[in-house]
């Protein structure tokens, strides 16, 4: 059975580091696969500059299907709105009955995590692995201490999309923080204006 990570984001945009935590888990974890979803609003954010989900599928699938063992699903972009990542679960797993499927969550997500629909659900059908940020959290020791939790030695990315679609908008150059064809596709696009 193929072990697959999901890494859910908006990524609004793509930077840098969604690829070094990507490759991070496709080779440094015993995940056969990556699967980056993109996620329309996130439940337990404010609305904000979320450009429209075609645009950030096609700079997902421009800078990630290249890769080895990373493939991008649109798959929550077809799910009932609000979505929930547990429904997210069911789905795959009904449609991949042949895969295991693990869940990649920055630690400040697992700070969280008891707030997430079903949370205690989702720890029964998959793993969930946990990468660092640049955040101090408080965890509860139930979660830290829980089986299905890993906490993974991944790189810490210093920059983050909201910090970038700042930087934008105050006419930073950011051109450093992204990949070349996700920059040129916003600036041919005129995305975040």
């Amino acid at each position: 059975m193929k072990k697959i990570g999901l890494y859910l984001g908006t990524f609004n945009p793509i930077h840098h580091g969604h690829i070094t935590l990507a490759n991070y888990f496709a080779n440094n974890t015993d995940l056969d696969e990556v699967w980056v979803v993109l996620t329309p609003q996130n439940p337990f954010k404010k609305k904000y500059n979320l450009i429209e989900d075609d645009y950030r599928l096609e700079m997902a699938n421009n800078t990630f299907n290249h890769l080895k063992n990373i493939k991008v699903s649109d798959i929550e972009f077809k799910l009932n709105k609000p979505n929930y990542t547990i429904d997210t679960i069911n789905r795959l797993s009904e449609d991949f009955p042949n895969k295991q499927f693990t869940l990649l969550i920055g630690e400040d997500n697992l700070a969280n995590f008891h707030y997430w629909k079903d949370y205690s659900k989702i720890l029964e059908l998959v793993e969930v692995f946990v990468y660092p940020r640049n955040t101090t959290i408080n965890v509860d020791n139930e979660l830290i201490n829980n089986k299905k939790i890993k906490i993974l030695d991944a790189p810490k990315i210093a920059i983050s999309s909201e910090e970038i679609r700042k930087k934008m908008k105050e006419g930073v150059d950011i051109k450093g923080y992204l990949p070349k064809v996700v920059y040129e596709y916003i600036i041919e696009k005129r995305l975040f204006n």
